[in-house]
């Protein structure tokens, strides 16, 4: 299968919705005593897992093609994560 046809068999929504998952999984992750430092790799491989799990509710196709969606979308919620900390709720006074 070619890369291209690899990205288009899922739509924009299935990515965000797994990365919306895995990012409401690492809030609940975060209210435990989990050192911060590896919420990355968490976030990575929780989409890994729920991509894998909802490849059979979410579409019908491979489920070790829906876990390769959840890893890239683990990494969408890890920079949705930084970015909604560093810019939405924690924003730098400008000088």
């Amino acid at each position: 299968m070619g890369l291209i046809t690899f990205f288009n068999s899922a739509t924009a929504t299935v990515y965000g919705f797994i990365a919306l998952l895995t990012w409401v999984a690492i809030q609940a992750v975060k209210q435990t005593k989990v050192d911060n430092h590896y919420l990355p790799l968490i976030s990575i491989i929780l989409g890994t897992l729920i991509g894998f799990i909802a490849a059979h509710f979410i579409y019908v196709t491979d489920a070790w093609l829906g876990a390769a969606f959840g890893f890239i979308s683990g990494f969408a919620a890890t920079g949705l994560n930084e970015t909604l900390n560093h810019y939405a709720f924690n924003p730098k006074e400008e000088k």
